[in-house]
């Protein structure tokens, strides 16, 4: 990737291990016009670089699921559904408004997406693959609540974290605590990234963790064929997934209240038609909305620039 990305380019500096000061200098001298963060504050960034403004534009986009607080970054890359009008003044920068908040291009090699297990014959089973610590104590209430009203179905989690005995006793100590029989739920932990998209064939319908959501997960449920139930709150991250659904016309995937997420979901157990029907078309509706455009996507990042 750096290859392609130093092939396409007429210039190319490397700042690893560069000063904060001797890099914003050298951005100085080389007239850079335009300066996009792609990290916020995850580890590894240079917000006390933009904070120099060593360009006259700065711009922060995609690295990181919410606003900087850096007064000197003049503009965020989001939409209007991560980011409501109702909502930008909390913002450091001002917004502008892409097709996304993210596009997506799959992997060149996909596993293909099964039939619906519950179709097969297979216990249905409600999937989420993220983060464990994403998995609060108020979104295992709501998953107990779930499995109460679909009494014969299994829930599947998955993050590499879980090959850790300690985290899965803690997890499974989550679930008894609110009633849950740790023998419905299935914990699994790292694969390697073919297998791991093979992971969702073994799921019909994925319950998306809150107040963060999840980002790439959903992208491979969706690419995968798995719809993807949403509680969209009042942050940015936990905006994400509302935001990737509705670029696809899936609103009513999306919640808004507890009691909706329970419903959309136990709703969407009790029809395998549906279900199917959906699963079938999921991955080509990704590819064709502005998530998987990715040409169209670029001419509007450009277009701003």
């Amino acid at each position: 990737m750096t290859r392609q990305l130093q092939q396409a380019a007429d210039g190319w500096r490397s700042t690893l291990g560069v000063p904060d000061e001797i890099l914003a200098e050298r951005i100085r001298k080389d007239r850079v016009d335009i300066l996009v963060d792609l990290s916020g504050h995850s580890a590894g960034n240079r917000l006390l670089v933009f904070c120099r403004k060593p360009a006259p534009v700065q711009v922060s986009a995609w690295g990181h699921a919410n606003g900087t607080g850096v007064s000197t970054i003049d503009y965020l890359l989001l939409d209007r559904v991560s980011a409501p009008p109702e909502r930008r003044h909390y913002y450091a920068e001002q917004i502008i408004d892409l097709p996304n908040v993210v596009c997506y291009q799959p992997p060149a090699i996909l596993p293909p997406v099964s039939p619906l297990p519950a179709s097969q014959g297979k216990v249905f089973t409600f999937g989420c693959v993220n983060r464990c610590e994403k998995i609060s104590d108020r979104v295992i209430g709501l998953w107990s609540r779930i499995l109460d009203a679909v009494p014969h179905a299994g829930l599947l989690v998955k993050d590499a974290r879980l090959d850790s005995m300690d985290l899965k006793k803690r997890l499974n100590d989550k679930f008894r605590a609110v009633g849950v029989d740790v023998e419905r739920v299935l914990l699994i932990g790292h694969t390697p990234h073919f297998e791991h998209l093979e992971t969702y064939n073994e799921v019909d319908v994925g319950l998306d963790p809150f107040p963060h959501n999840g980002g790439v997960s959903t992208l491979e449920a969706l690419t995968m064929g798995v719809p993807i139930v949403t509680l969209a709150g009042r942050t940015m991250p936990s905006c994400l997934s509302a935001s990737m659904l509705s670029a696809m016309d899936m609103r009513e995937w999306i919640a808004r209240n507890d009691d909706e997420y329970v419903r959309i979901a136990v709703d969407a157990a009790g029809n395998h038609a549906r279900l199917a029907a959906v699963r079938r078309t999921l991955r080509q509706r990704l590819v064709q909305s502005p998530i998987g455009d990715t040409a169209s996507y670029t001419r509007e990042v450009e277009r701003f620039y």
